[in-house]
């Protein structure tokens, strides 16, 4: 199943969930009316049993009206409001909002320049991970104090994404296990599981209401009582039936979660598992929760709401056997290693009072273990160091394998920057390589880590320095005249200090292979999302101005900065801003020219070049009548940018053919050039499907 068959798929279960919703929402409404009908009936027969004018049969005449269809009608319709209100008062709480959800939970923000062993190990396997899906790294998050090992992705979009682990995670698993984990947590972000996985938020909330809504008329009577208010006997019992009601509505949302999470979590898994093609290393992170006291639970008040959002179970086995949301450990565990017996306690795990003091270790061993340095910690291995030296956290550090192989023919491929092509006779495939890495795609993207310079990488880690960095990367690298007058623009608005810096980090980018520019523009997103709002209008301004500061737009300039406003707007203009379902290409077709029309003259080196491309890609969009090549200046980078818009508003079916088209255009030579492997890569991000990264040759991937 690739991204589009998995698309389709969410959005299938988006609609049964809504579905399932409704049916319960019904009938929880009807169950509300039957409750509060023998509530008051109950009532009434506790009253005339005091002192009272009324008998029995008052009582027993009120229940026609209880049953009257009016009245049932009448209840349920409030019910229903009540209950669809607060899932709707949810779902705005929760716009845009996961890492507010994440501090509520009792989330701790994870520095991106942490020096921490342990936190740096975790931060390097999610920007690695990042790199080889082309999106933006998530920012993470520690649950501290949450001794099970756990972790879950949150988020209403890509974009939007967070990751959360749990202090047991970061204490119990290696590198290897960290590893098969994220990329678990990748795959829902990947297939935007996290979409529906918020939505069953929105729908669990809204269930559990009339539960709590109970407990606070309950405890409310009950503090008054306490204060010598006199008792309350028809609120007790309408807050008992609010209670029983809603009970019943919280087993239904687990039902619900239950229907629509568990099989989902074993296409995570085998997600993982052709990621890192490592199936030991997710499994041993599943025979540490079973092995662990602990297990994958978690203590957070919010742990109800969003417990189908974890890699493990986070609630008690007893509570869980009723709407179990993840599969059990040992049927997650046997595809993943079929030699398992099942034997906990033959797993290894660090013991918080087992923790001995650590002998003095090497410092720059357990570096070059954290960051996964082969040649370095291969090194050290020649000299005869001690590979299982502890860490200052008592954490035994655990050697990374070589990564299957590719580790050194991709940096021979690094090697050689200059006119770097990659065979492309498997473009018109490549479709099916959108949001699916492998391992292939996670082995460049470590390889491109380690190749940066440590100035280049602690700058992506910091808000001022990612500034200077994305400024760095666009400074012109022909005319002098024109660097000095960017450097003025940014020296302008931003000070002098951020002219400065950024002069010094052009020396460093400058070195740069091309295949890492974007990917380092990539990790700085994630600091420059913490700019105020004025810092990134100021921001924003510095980059248009830089970028035409020649006159002249170059596609370099035009894909970085598409790239970074694309990932940043919405993250200070309130969210992605809602596009109207197209569901034809014919009522597009002049931003179909646009498309394949930029994009041959891209890829075409002369006229003939040109036509041969605008070609290969019409061919594709077959259905489209009247596409009509464009002159260059009928299709600029500009206009390219507002085809772009408009166009990812077509289906999943139409941007794969959009994506097809394009591939095809800028490989009719049978080779892709560095600049339209890039081009390929801003194009399908602007589409909303993410492409791994084409440094590699694309009829040997997987």
């Amino acid at each position: 199943m690739d991204f589009f068959d998995r698309q389709r798929q969410t959005k299938k279960n988006t609609a049964r969930l809504v579905f399932y919703f409704i049916l319960a929402v019904l009938f929880v409404s009807l169950l509300n009316h039957l409750s509060i009908s023998l509530s008051i009936l109950l009532l009434g027969l506790l009253y005339v049993g005091e002192e009272s004018e009324h008998d029995v049969g008052d009582v027993i005449e009120f229940v026609p009206f209880l049953m009257d269809l009016r009245f049932i009608g009448l209840s349920a319709f409030l019910t229903f409001c009540f209950i669809c209100s607060a899932a709707l008062i949810r779902m705005y709480q929760l716009k845009n909002g996961s890492t507010s959800l994440a501090l509520a939970m009792g989330g701790r923000f994870v520095s991106p320049s942490s020096t921490e062993p342990k936190e740096r190990q975790l931060l390097n396997v999610v920007e690695e991970m990042a790199i080889a899906s082309s999106i933006i790294a998530p920012n993470v998050f520690e649950l501290e104090g949450e001794r099970g090992i756990n972790a879950m992705a949150v988020g209403s979009s890509v974009d939007d994404a967070v990751v959360l682990v749990t202090s047991g995670f970061l204490r119990q698993l290696n590198r290897q296990e960290s590893q098969g984990v994220i990329a678990h947590e990748f795959s829902h972000i990947l297939n935007e599981d996290m979409k529906i996985n918020m939505r069953m938020v929105v729908v669990i909330h809204g269930m559990m209401v009339l539960r709590n809504f109970g407990n606070l008329l309950i405890s409310g009577i009950g503090s008054r009582n306490s204060d010598g208010g006199g008792s309350h006997p028809a609120l007790i019992a309408v807050g008992t039936a609010f209670i029983v009601t809603g009970s019943v509505g919280s087993g239904l949302a687990g039902l619900i979660k239950s229907a629509v999470s568990r099989e989902r979590e074993y296409l995570a898994d085998a997600s993982a598992v052709q990621f890192t093609r490592n199936p030991l290393g997710l499994a041993g992170a599943l025979k540490k929760i079973g092995a662990l006291k602990y297990g994958s639970r978690v203590k957070s008040y919010k742990v109800e709401e969003v417990s189908h959002m974890f890699f493990g179970s986070s609630i008690r086995a007893a509570k869980a056997r009723l709407s179990r949301t993840h599969p059990p450990l040992l049927d997650r565990i046997k595809p993943l290693d079929p030699a398992f017996d099942g034997d906990f306690s033959k797993v290894k795990l660090i013991e918080v009072n087992q923790i001995e003091t650590p002998k003095p270790s090497d410092p720059s061993l357990v570096k070059a273990v954290a960051f996964a340095e082969i040649e370095a910690v291969e090194q050290h291995a020649e000299a005869g160091a001690d590979l299982n030296q502890k860490g200052k956290d008592g954490s035994t550090p655990v050697v990374v394998a070589p990564l299957h192989g590719y580790r050194k023919s991709a940096q021979a491929m690094l090697a050689n920057l200059e006119g770097a092509t990659i065979e492309s006779k498997s473009a018109s495939l490549l479709a099916d390589t959108i949001a699916s890495p492998t391992i292939k795609h996670i082995d460049f993207a470590v390889v491109l880590l380690r190749s940066l310079p440590e100035v280049v990488r602690d700058a992506a880690h910091d808000t001022h320095d990612a500034c200077a960095l994305v400024f760095a990367l666009l400074l012109d690298k022909r005319q002098e005249a024109v660097r000095q007058k960017q450097l003025g623009q940014v020296g302008d608005v931003f000070a002098e200090q951020m002219a400065v810096t950024t002069a010094k980090l052009y020396d460093e980018v400058i070195q740069l292979d091309p295949r890492a520019k974007l990917p380092v523009a990539d990790l700085a997103v994630g600091s420059l999302r913490q700019l105020s709002p004025d810092q990134f209008a100021s921001f924003k301004y510095v980059i248009d101005s830089m970028v035409s500061a020649d006159q002249a737009i170059d596609l370099f300039e035009f894909s970085l900065s598409k790239l970074v406003m694309r990932h940043l707007e919405p993250h200070y203009n309130g969210g992605c801003k809602k596009v109207t379902q197209v569901y034809s290409l014919k009522r597009l077709g002049n931003e179909c020219s646009v498309l394949i029309s930029a994009l041959a003259n891209v890829a075409g080196a002369d006229e003939a070049a040109i036509q041969v491309a605008f070609d290969a890609g019409v061919d594709q969009l077959a259905s489209v009548p009247d596409m009509k090549q464009l002159p260059a200046d009928k299709c600029n980078f500009q206009q390219l940018d507002e085809a772009l818009v408009k166009l990812n508003g077509v289906t999943l079916k139409l941007k794969r053919l959009l994506i097809q088209a394009a591939a095809a255009s800028v490989s009719a030579d049978g080779y892709l050039q560095v600049q339209e492997a890039e081009m390929l890569r801003v194009i399908s991000d602007s589409l909303d499907c993410p492409m791994p990264p084409l440094a590699i040759a694309l009829d040997t991937a997987d």
